[in-house]
């Protein structure tokens, strides 16, 4: 069964945390490098109408712009979106025309590093020694994200407090992924990147600032 297929109904408050826990979710999986199964699902749609889906459910203003055809654009043969993953994120010689880590946007590697441990740590969680991909890795934030989302919903489904969740899902939000994500958008146009990777990013980067905002206001609204 494609990662991609499953769709959600918001019917209960706390789902709407729930839906924007399933689209870090979706986000993260869309960023790995694209096998196969992964090509396949793409061109079948069952990415778009994922994404499409969850951003409806948190605000339906997201897809006002959605371009599906773009996300569904796998390149002419099914090695062309593998071949673009490589030339653009892959580290060469010189490094990656367009980086997926955190630390090589916001000017210092080592200190991002610690600051998203720290984060990672303050949460209960500890970096997998065999894990993949480092802690700076859009893939290993989003999935921070996913979890602190998760956790939120869980506690809201309960009736519970959930704020600590939300003051953490703020912070890293303004201090890590939402500073560098429209860098990433920006370097992809300059690089001539495929409809596929502009797309993805766009609506990436557009739900990160929606976040970055409505996080904000809620928080501010009730800060105790």
């Amino acid at each position: 069964m494609s990662p991609f297929a499953r769709e959600h109904t918001i019917e209960h408050p706390a789902d709407l945390a729930s839906g924007r826990s399933k689209l870090y979710q979706v986000f993260a999986l869309a960023l790995q490098y694209p096998n196969a199964d992964w090509v396949d699902a793409i061109r079948q749609g069952e990415l778009a109408d994922a994404i499409a889906t969850s951003l409806r459910s948190v605000d339906a203003t997201l897809i006002s712009e959605f371009d599906r055809a773009a996300l569904t654009d796998a390149g002419t043969d099914d090695d062309a979106l593998a071949v673009e993953y490589t030339r653009l994120f892959d580290v060469g010689p010189g490094g990656s025309p367009v980086s997926l880590f955190g630390g090589h946007h916001l000017g210092n590697r080592t200190q991002t590093m610690e600051e998203v441990l720290r984060f990672y740590l303050h949460f209960g969680l500890e970096r997998d020694p065999t894990a993949h991909e480092l802690p700076d890795h859009v893939i290993s934030e989003l999935e921070f994200l996913h979890f602190l989302t998760f956790q939120q919903a869980r506690l809201e489904h309960q009736g519970e407090d959930s704020r600590h969740y939300l003051r953490g899902q703020r912070d890293f939000i303004e201090r890590q992924l939402g500073r560098w994500i429209p860098k990433i958008t920006a370097l992809l146009r300059e690089h001539e990147a495929s409809p596929h990777y502009v797309e993805l990013f766009r609506l990436l980067d557009l739900f990160v600032q929606h976040e970055r905002e409505t996080l904000s206001t809620r928080l501010d609204a009730d800060p105790s």
